[in-house]
């Protein structure tokens, strides 16, 4: 009796230890990641870190995060972008906006450093859920560019990257994009500066930011479909040819047809080097955008429909 009692205990003891077995898989599968970014030992692009998240708050995700900034990587050629001279002196959230005081010694970072440092911290802080945006100050200065123009809130698509895992050189540029009014019938004027990888042209980084529509505390309103996926753009002799795939023509704004279309004309046209933008379906063009703008003409600027 007492041998079938012990082979029964140590049934029920196999079985409980294989339902903690799942149970710690299900955990590990369910638990929270993030991606940590760090510059390489010689600054000279940034590279990315998965780490699982373990505080279930906001403000727990955004100190837990901000530790990592500061954490040695176990990984050669891996370097914190925060350490005992630039560290985080304060945070502060607000909304979806998150305000991060810098120390003084951040205004001693090269321009390499500087701009590696600011796509460190916005890319790896605005992954915490509930945090869209990241606003940098230095001991209570507003982080501003060259020309003493803030940089404001930025999202971590501030940083165009064209590939995923890796962040090569940075350029810096104005630009001037034009979205819709509220009534959807006029452009209104709005200028960014904005980080991007110097070897993007600068028409895909205008088109690209149409594409992603306004950021936060502009008052205007998107004119191309946010699924919309740009395929090309090609600049000769002063055309610019702009090639989208099919759901550009799936409208979901109350937007005139005509502010589609010259917003990305009157964007583009900004540059010194386009005078004129031809609008490409699948490579395709035939036939209108909508109703009765038609693919198969360049489009010059229009500064009427600006308002």
């Amino acid at each position: 009796m007492m041998k079938r009692i012990c082979i029964i205990t140590a049934y029920v003891l196999s079985a409980l230890m294989l339902l903690a077995g799942c149970a710690s898989n299900s955990a590990e599968d369910a638990a929270k990641k993030a991606i940590v970014y760090y510059p390489d030992e010689n600054y000279a692009e940034l590279l990315s870190l998965e780490r699982t998240v373990l505080s279930d708050t906001i403000e727990g995700e955004v100190d837990e995060l901000s530790r990592a900034l500061a954490t040695e990587p176990l990984i050669d050629h891996m370097i914190p972008v925060l350490n005992d001279d630039v560290y985080i002196k304060s945070r502060t959230i607000s909304g979806n906006l998150l305000r991060v005081d810098m120390s003084a010694s951040y205004n001693a970072l090269s321009k390499t450093q500087e701009v590696l440092t600011r796509a460190a911290v916005v890319e790896t802080l605005t992954q915490v859920d509930g945090i869209s945006y990241v606003e940098l100050s230095v001991n209570g200065v507003p982080l501003a560019d060259e020309d003493e123009r803030p940089y404001g809130p930025m999202r971590g698509d501030s940083f165009i990257n064209d590939t995923a895992s890796e962040i090569s050189t940075y350029d810096r540029r104005r630009i001037t994009l034009y979205f819709a009014d509220m009534e959807g019938y006029h452009l209104t004027k709005t200028a960014r500066t904005v980080v991007y990888t110097a070897n993007m042209s600068t028409e895909k980084l205008i088109v690209q930011k149409l594409i992603e529509g306004p950021e936060n505390g502009e008052d205007v309103y998107p004119t191309i479909p946010k699924d919309t996926q740009l395929l090309s753009v090609t600049t000769k002799n002063g055309v610019c040819y702009v090639n989208f795939n099919a759901a550009i023509r799936e409208k979901p704004y109350t937007v005139a047809e005509n502010v589609v279309i010259y917003s990305i004309v009157d964007s583009l046209t900004e540059l010194s080097n386009i005078d004129k933008v031809q609008i490409l379906v699948e490579g395709v063009s035939d036939g209108t955008l909508y109703d009765s703008m038609s693919l198969d003409r360049l489009y010059e600027r229009d500064t009427d429909i600006i308002k």
